[in-house]
């Protein structure tokens, strides 16, 4: 009988061995390249990076200087030039502001792409790494962005090609995914992307997306294919080729967040990621000022990049002449400690632990510029929050929770005094935002896995499955209307140009052909005067 029962055992743990060989993965060498100088893209990628290690990986990570912080057994290669490049990102978008034009800022944005590849391929770091022979690479993990030179790197190791967005997904994204479908297009720039529902709205935005896919195609990506070419010699088929070659998409995002999406289903939502790491605390004094607020708490953070300094002067002044008509304490996030007429329920903190603030029981409101990782972090909380957008992605994060109920949105270059301390004393005294906003956060948490196991176990389903066309549309299945929906407006534009110069040609050549008509018939008058001048003498 006994015998009986350790063949059974035996048995068990040989099918159990199985299974769990069919879901783990052999260590495998897996190369980063995260080109951004941002915190938030950072926060993301370093609990993956941690969690492979953990898992046996070796992780090699090409960024820029001190973004992330060294992480231990992660190798770094630190490319310094891209330090400068977030300073030429937010003046090129500020440029986008002043000019108003996609083609001008497109022209901006170019430069700093392709100068971004230039940085990673030519930095000397990078060419050891490619210059050593016993270098090798099972998976590149990319963000899906328009640093298209870098596929080199994916077909010089020969390794599997994974996409990783810490940021919101764009058409751009979708494409190398595979999905052409119009009805989950989403702008690379929110600059001129109209709000509204409108079907006048929905043609605006269809011609402002067709803008950026010309843009795409007639100027960023050639640009990339020429460093392509450069230093590694493949061939423009090879380039393209490429593009479809990413196996499985991270996504920094999650559908309770706003957004629902049709994707494909090598896109992965792992949005959250950085929220699995445990939160840095409250100092005591902060903690005993929030845990004493009888009446809650208001947070103000305008993000990472933005110091408080450079916000307008008028801007200030009006949210420190609102906030202090509340009852309500605040945390208010500034590089200023000695801010004028700070009033005593004030409490200035240069870095506070905002997931810690966020999640205080007191806190009752987040005065935020709408970063992604924000407004993620104020869903996962359950806080209200008032948006006041400045650049980037920050309109369409706020208008994605401004649409499901918990948030306001001002404009911030044309916010007064009262329409300011209004929407605050709304959004403390309706308890709409707070339903809402728990709502959001229940729907947010609610997960079969945590965000964190799941980019893992992608991660590695990529290494498993190398090739992973299997989870990709096919271009034959895609209706043609669908990929030739910015042809159709090309052709319209250049349509109407070339019919409006054909016109013009037309009205000049009539105008000259018209212009000696006058001239013969004054000959011809002239003429008949000098038969006539006879008759006249004769008389």
């Amino acid at each position: 009988m006994r015998l009986e029962f350790s063949w059974l055992a035996v048995a068990l743990c040989v099918i159990l061995q199985q299974d769990l060989c069919q879901d783990s993965v052999q260590a495998a060498s897996i190369l980063g390249i995260f080109s951004y100088h941002f915190s938030s893209h950072n926060l993301v990628v370093r609990p993956l990076a941690r969690a492979l290690v953990k898992r046996g990986h070796n992780v090699t990570l090409i960024t820029p200087v001190g973004m992330p912080s060294d992480i231990e057994g992660v190798r770094h290669i630190r490319v310094p030039k891209l330090n400068q490049r977030v300073q030429e990102m937010i003046e090129c978008d500020q440029m986008m502001d002043f000019f108003g034009s996609k083609w001008i800022a497109g022209w901006l944005a170019v430069t700093m792409l392709y100068n971004m590849s230039l940085d990673i391929l030519s930095d000397e770091g990078v060419q050891r790494m490619l210059k050593d022979k016993s270098e090798r690479f099972d998976l590149v993990m990319l963000e899906p962005s328009a640093l298209e030179a870098l596929y080199g790197i994916v077909e010089f190791y020969n390794a599997t090609l994974m996409g990783f967005s810490g940021g919101n997904v764009n058409w751009s994204t979708e494409e190398v995914a595979g999905n052409f479908a119009p009805s989950i297009n989403d702008p690379i720039s929110s600059l001129g992307y109209s709000r509204g529902n409108s079907l006048l709205s929905k043609i605006y935005n269809w011609v402002h997306i067709t803008e950026e896919k010309l843009l795409t195609h007639l100027i960023v990506r050639p640009s990339q294919l020429h460093i392509f070419k450069k230093f590694f010699g493949y061939s423009e088929q090879t380039f393209y080729y490429m593009r479809k070659r990413y196996s499985v998409i991270l996504v920094n995002n999650h559908f309770s967040m706003g957004r629902v999406r049709s994707n494909v289903p090598n896109i992965i939502e792992v949005g959250g990621l950085h929220l699995t790491e445990p939160p840095e605390p409250c100092d005591a004094k902060l903690q005993r000022f929030m845990d004493d607020a009888e009446h809650g708490v208001i947070y103000f953070s305008m993000g990472q990049e933005i110091l408080v300094q450079f916000l307008p002067e008028d801007m200030q002044q009006n949210l420190m002449k609102s906030l202090v008509q509340f009852k309500q304490r605040v945390v208010w996030k500034t590089e200023l400690y000695s801010m004028p007429n700070k009033a005593d329920n004030i409490y200035v903190i240069e870095q506070p632990p905002q997931r810690a603030v966020l999640a205080h029981p007191n806190t009752r409101l987040f005065i935020t510029n709408g970063g992604l990782l924000s407004v993620m972090e104020a869903v996962y909380s359950g806080v209200p929050i008032l948006g006041l957008p400045v650049f980037f992605d920050q309109f369409i994060n706020l208008r994605n929770v401004n649409l499901r109920g918990m948030a306001e949105v001002l404009d911030a270059n044309e916010m007064s005094l009262e329409m300011l301390t209004s929407t605050i004393r709304e959004l403390l005294e309706n308890p709409k935002y707070t339903l809402k906003a728990r709502k959001m956060s229940q729907s947010f948490r609610d997960r079969p896995m945590s965000p964190l196991d799941t980019a893992v176990w992608w991660t590695e389903y990529a290494l498993r499955n190398g090739d992973a066309s299997h989870m990709r549309l096919k271009t034959e299945d895609v209706p043609l209307y669908y990929q030739w929906d910015w042809l159709i407006l090309l052709a319209a534009r250049f349509g109407i140009v070339f019919g409006s110069v054909i016109y013009l040609f037309y009205k000049v050549f009539q105008k000259t052909r018209a212009g000696p008509r006058p001239l013969q018939d004054r000959e011809a008058a002239f003429q008949h005067l000098i038969l006539l001048a006879p008759r006249w003498q004769a008389q």
